[in-house]
């Protein structure tokens, strides 16, 4: 059997198993009744298990989450064999027999094949929002605040230090390369743009 089986069962349980609804079904912290609105909850998958501040951000758009504390982006598949330590294909059977979906014909004892199909899957996935795509938005982000003076003065400036050192740091003095990979500044970058506009929401409630 080829990766192609394990493959189509990624792609499925991604086009049919809302991550909402697992994420739900675990016991975390989302609303079912969301719909496609992105949501913040606390993930138990780093460190001590206890997350005091959301550090994980729901994307139903692409039927995915992104936990900032751990830095991986999870699809229903990789939620539930993180969260209850099975294998990949114990994964696709409990979320195809809970969604009332058939099996493809797949050996369910064929786990390093899964795993390399994930594997795969998974990195397509995170690469789907580059550095440079990071730099655009955190940039255009804080050239917004900086016009519109929404921040105080100091609090701005640290914003765009923590912007520039994780430029610096992927890119280099000289732009031939720094000492981070790009990855890396990508999960730095997208998390001060959480940061911030976790920031600009608190200021509108206080507003409203």
């Amino acid at each position: 059997m080829s990766n192609n089986r394990a493959r189509a069962s990624v792609e499925r349980i991604r086009e049919k198993v809302p991550i909402i609804q697992v994420l739900a079904a675990l016991g975390y912290d989302v609303r079912e009744d969301g719909g496609d609105r992105e949501q913040q909850f606390r993930c138990d998958l780093h460190g001590t298990g206890h997350d005091n501040k959301p550090s994980a951000r729901v994307y139903p758009d692409s039927n995915t989450w992104y936990c900032f504390a751990c830095g991986i982006t999870r699809d229903a598949i990789e939620t539930l064999r993180t969260k209850q330590g099975i294998g990949f294909w114990q994964a696709v059977k409990i979320l195809e027999q809970s969604n009332g979906l058939d099996p493809l014909p797949v050996d369910y004892g064929a786990d390093e094949r899964g795993e390399t199909a994930l594997h795969e899957m998974q990195e397509q996935l995170d690469q789907r929002v580059t550095f440079d795509d990071e730099v655009k938005r955190v940039k255009a982000l804080l050239d917004g605040l900086t016009t519109d003076r929404e921040l105080p003065l100091e609090r701005l400036l640290s914003f765009w230090e923590a912007f520039d050192k994780a430029f610096y740091h992927v890119r280099g003095p000289h732009g031939d390369g720094g000492v981070w990979h790009e990855a890396k500044g990508r999960q730095v970058l997208a998390a001060l743009r959480e940061r911030i506009l976790d920031i600009l929401k608190d200021l509108q409630a206080e507003l409203e």
